[in-house]
Parts: structure tokens; C-alpha cells; sequence
């Protein structure tokens, strides 16, 4: 049995996918992908999940690649290495397009490709002992991988994710936090992240789903929007499909019980 990612339930509708290397600060290895995949099909398989809180066991989230799991390029041709490479980009895209949110919970390094898996969640609680880090220029290869030079600019801002991507220094908690990378920061004498994490996710699980999962479908797809009109038409035909779903007669059942707020 692959135990390099675990997805547990944690109560109704919601469910922990935890990365499961501690004594190798959760490295991504060949396990670890297969793992975080299958993951990732129970969860886009499971219609009662609300919400997803991604954290990493032991003292960090996820080191980045397993430098001690090292490939012969001898034995490997271009096609292999880059369905490889396809492989282990997809988990950040998969994650990103999961249709109910998901909450990272960062505690100590989240470098490389942990840097990218945390990007590509919707939301950051992040411990003051986290640092995020993306130093593959400094190592001779692109600072672009699983996602990071799309995610990066879409959460940061083009120039922040400039400047880290390519000077691969350190991005601590607090300036992250100052950032808004990450929305809420935890000190772990006070507080725990994981637990925080689990708070904001069942937050968010209490509201409708669909409307949940119609609204974050619209921050994806209006941040690259050409323009606000661009925007505001999705944003319209959205709304009646949430309120009216496809009935004038007949508003959605969420909608019905939750009524009208008042002004």
C-alpha cells in the first residue's frame, strides 16, 4: 500500500489530504505523485466533500523534490522524461481545479514543488515556522515548474513573483503574510495550523455548495478575464444559473432555503 499521501475525513464534507514523508520533510518522489493522484481521483469522485485542507506531516509541508531519488537521464529517453514531468505538473493543475476549495496548511518548508502545491490551493494558513522557496535558477534549471510562474504571478502579483522566481530567495511566513499569499498566520506557541486550517474549511463547507463551487469557479476563470465586461457576463449567466437553475419557475433549493438577506 502507497502511504506517501493520505486522504482522511475529518468530519462531514470535509477531508484531509496530508503528505506522508516526515522523515524526508514530504519530498516528492515517484510514490508521492502516484499517491497525491489517487488522492485526488476519491476526492473529485465524492460528491459530499465540501472542502479540502492540504498539510504535510512532521515539522514541514513539502521539501520540493527528493534529491536522494536520483535519475539516471542515461536510461531515459526526452519523451519518458517529459510524460514524467507531465505527470508531476498535473498535480498542481488538478489541485487547483478540484471543484470544492481547498486550504493549505504550511508549517515549515514548502520549497520547490511544495511551493507549487501550496500556490495552487485556494487559500494559505501558514505557521510563523513556514517558508516558501523556489530556487531552481539557482541550480541551473527554469524556475517555472508545476505551475509556479502561472500560480506565482496570479497570487502574488507579476513583479513579487518576479523577483522570487527569479532570485530563489526566501519567502518567509510573515512577508507572505504582509504579501496575502497567505490569509491567516499562526503562531505555534498559541495556536496550531492544521487546526486553524480546519476551522476556515468548515467555515466555508457551513454555505451551499453549489454556490461554493459556482463562486470559485468565477475566481478562476474572471482573473484571466480580457476585461471587467468580460467578467460580468460570466458573472451574470452564473447568477441565473445559480438562482433559476434553468427554470424561471423554480429557484435552486439552496437558494429557496436560504432566503433573501435582508439589506
Amino acid at each position: 500500500m502507497n502511504d506517501a499521501v493520505l486522504l482522511d475525513r475529518i468530519e462531514e464534507g470535509l477531508v484531509a489530504i496530508t503528505l506522508n514523508r516526515p522523515d524526508r520533510l514530504n519530498a516528492i518522489n515517484d510514490s508521492f505523485v502516484e499517491a497525491m493522484h489517487a488522492a485526488l481521483d476519491r476526492v473529485e469522485a465524492d460528491p459530499d466533500i465540501r472542502a479540502v485542507v492540504l498539510a504535510g506531516a512532521g515539522r514541514g509541508f513539502c521539501a520540493g523534490a527528493d534529491l536522494q531519488e536520483t535519475v539516471d537521464l542515461a536510461e531515459r529517453t526526452s519523451a519518458d522524461l517529459y510524460r514524467g514531468q507531465q505527470r508531476l505538473a498535473d498535480m498542481s493543475v488538478r489541485l487547483h481545479e478540484l471543484p470544492v476549495p481547498v486550504i493549505a496548511a504550511v508549517q515549515g518548508p514548502a520549497a520547490g514543488g511544495g511551493f507549487a502545491l501550496a500556490a495552487a490551493c485556494d487559500l494559505r494558513v501558514a505557521s510563523t515556522t513556514a517558508v516558501f522557496l523556489a530556487a531552481n535558477v539557482r541550480i541551473g534549471v527554469s524556475g517555472g515548474e508545476m505551475g509556479l510562474s502561472w500560480l506565482l504571478p496570479q497570487t502574488l502579483g507579476l513583479a513579487r513573483a518576479t523577483e522570487l522566481l527569479l532570485s530563489g530567495r526566501r519567502l518567509s511566513a510573515t512577508e507572505a503574510h504582509a504579501w496575502g499569499f497567505v490569509s491567516r498566520l499562526v503562531d505555534p506557541v498559541e495556536g496550531d495550523v492544521r487546526a486553524t486550517a480546519i476551522e476556515l474549511a468548515r467555515t466555508i463547507a457551513a454555505n451551499p455548495a453549489f454556490a461554493v463551487t459556482l463562486t470559485k469557479e468565477m475566481l478562476r476563470t474572471t482573473g484571466t478575464a480580457a476585461s471587467l465586461r468580460d467578467a460580468v457576463l460570466l458573472e451574470n449567466r452564473t447568477q441565473v444559473l445559480a438562482v433559476y437553475a434553468g427554470d424561471i419557475d423554480h429557484a435552486t433549493d439552496d437558494f429557496r432555503r436560504a432566503g433573501r438577506p435582508e439589506a
